[in-house]
């Protein structure tokens, strides 16, 4: 995942990608969690999207 240090790709960009405004406060609310709470939200996020696309492939 990327690192934005500038404001101009920070919140505001974040503000343009993410439509689901939930997501969006969730995602604000994760940035300030502790350092290893942050690594198992992503694991945990690496693995739902990973199950979805691949209960989508295998659907086809």
């Amino acid at each position: 995942m990327s690192n934005f240090s500038s404001p101009v790709h920070g919140e505001n960009m974040a503000q343009d990608t993410i439509e689901d405004i939930d997501l969006l406060t969730l995602f604000n609310k994760a940035q300030k969690l502790s350092k290893k709470q942050k690594e198992t939200v992503k694991d945990f996020l690496s693995a739902f999207v990973l199950k979805a696309d691949l209960t989508q492939k295998l659907s086809q």
